[in-house]
């Protein structure tokens, strides 16, 4: 052991004492307050939540294989060449998403044995150390921190480019080359930084000044930005998608003034908003009392309503006739009529509440730092989120998400059933197929990857649900899951 002070003219070198604890890996007790112990169930956690979705998605490749050809519901709009391309862009996704957890486990479990955050921290000190202000040394790191990231992305970026391109037939003149993956990852950094920075001084700030539970001050601030959006959106329409008009007198309006009718809709809510050409195609409803709004975008409606000399090529036929249009609105208005906006929106937050009181009490415990391989009595904010959030709270959120996704899911089928007592089954069913033909997908879903990766049911499982109403029937409780 060293000496707190030792003579600098002596001929013994200086012993610098460090009290992290290094690689070691038997722990003194097997208590959570013990560093080591903790440190080995951190990496088994992440490994079991990542053995876990790797389960998943490979459930989700076997399903892939075991379908040879379209559903008998979309062989009338899915030819066989679409399918095998909806297929093999699907098993693309699916198997860079497992392979994405097995890099995310191996580093994940690197950083934590061999201290990488302890030295990212070092290092920022080493270049910043003389800046006295804490969250300065808070905004070094993360610019330092968020580079790293990016470059920890290269491994996965390499087995895609170099492997998973040639086996699924990616078409060369469509997806960017290596080279140029890897040069935009320099933007990515820079662009991470941009975004991420701002909002760490905001948390920073409101985690100095606001306490011991600063986590419920994040969270109202959070709520207080989304309840804002929420009566901008409601009052101004959604002007980052494109330009708002009135709808236009005409064979749809007539359709749709039915349909508002039906639902207690005012007419004068209802605008067709141009967009700029990226959205996707589909209709929002939202608010109440006064601040109703109804968005269709013209891309749901057939050909954009414009004339076919000033549409592009690949525009023409996209869309869905005025009856189709009009079943679409019906599901939306089923949404508001339902609450289930209103529902969604309490559910989330009462979810990211819970998520913000586990961070809060997670983030004060001193041993997690340790683990990490800080020494005693260094404790870094910045860190601090890092390590809980990646180590300590993907086993809440796997199950939040699943309640969430769970919800928003059987929203739709609730909608659907709504849609469909109120007469616009059968058009409805057109639409859905209508949407599919113009941006198909792989059909199939497995049915426990689903649980965790589709916030909605399939165009398949939506349709199958409408027919089996026509037959007096329903989905069984498990479908429903």
């Amino acid at each position: 052991m060293g000496s707190l002070y030792q003579d600098p003219m002596a001929a013994v070198p200086m012993i610098v004492m460090d009290d992290t604890i290094g690689l070691r890996v038997v722990p003194d007790e097997m208590r959570l307050t013990d560093p080591v112990f903790l440190r080995h169930v951190l990496c088994g956690s992440i490994v079991l939540h990542n053995l876990f979705h790797v389960v998943l998605c490979y459930r989700q490749l076997r399903t892939c294989n075991l379908h040879h050809e379209p559903p008998r519901q979309m062989r009338a709009v899915m030819s066989p060449a679409s399918f095998l391309e909806a297929k093999n862009t699907e098993m693309h996704a699916v198997d860079l998403q497992l392979m994405g957890y097995v890099f995310d486990a191996i580093f994940s479990c690197i950083e934590l044995y061999f201290g990488v955050f302890h030295t990212l921290w070092d290092r920022t000190m080493a270049l910043y150390g003389n800046v006295g202000e804490l969250v300065w040394r808070n905004l070094a790191y993360m610019a330092l921190f968020s580079t790293y990231m990016v470059l920890r992305l290269l491994p996965l970026v390499f087995y895609e480019k170099l492997m998973l391109d040639n086996r699924y037939n990616v078409d060369p003149e469509t997806a960017p080359p290596l080279v140029g993956v890897v040069c935009a990852l320099a933007f990515v950094i820079v662009f991470v930084q941009v975004l991420l920075i701002p909002l760490t001084a905001i948390f920073l700030y409101i985690e100095i000044h606001g306490g011991y539970y600063f986590v419920l001050w994040i969270w109202g601030f959070l709520f207080a930005v989304s309840v804002l959006a929420l009566v901008f959106f409601s009052l101004f329409g959604l002007p980052c998608l494109g330009k708002s008009s009135k709808l236009p007198e005409g064979s749809l309006r007539s359709a749709l003034l039915e349909v508002l009718e039906d639902y207690k809709f005012p007419a004068d809510r209802v605008s067709l908003m141009h967009t700029f050409h990226i959205a996707k195609a589909t209709a929002y409803v939202w608010g109440y009392c006064c601040c109703k709004r109804l968005v269709i975008l013209d891309n749901l409606i057939l050909n954009r309503a414009m004339p076919l000399a000033e549409l592009l090529p690949e525009e023409v036929d996209l869309g869905l006739s005025d009856s189709q249009v009009a079943a679409f609105v019906a599901h939306q208005l089923s949404h508001w009529r339902h609450y289930h906006m209103v529902k969604g929106f309490i559910l989330v937050h009462v979810s990211l509440i819970i998520y913000m009181v586990l961070f809060g009490t997670c983030y004060h415990v001193h041993a997690l730092y340790e683990a990490a391989g800080f020494p005693h009595n260094s404790y870094p904010i910045i860190v601090g989120y890092w390590l809980v959030y990646k180590y300590v709270m993907p086993p809440y959120l796997t199950v939040s998400n699943w309640i969430v996704f769970y919800f928003i899911r059987h929203s739709e089928y609730r909608a659907d059933n709504e849609a469909w007592r109120m007469g616009y089954g059968h058009s409805l069913r057109e639409a859905l197929l209508k949407l599919f033909a113009d941006h198909s997908v792989f059909p199939f879903d497995d049915h426990w990857y689903l649980m965790w990766y589709r916030t909605r049911p399939s165009c398949l499982q939506r349709i199958r649900n409408l027919q089996r109403l026509d037959l007096g029937t329903r989905l069984s409780m498990i479908e429903l899951i």
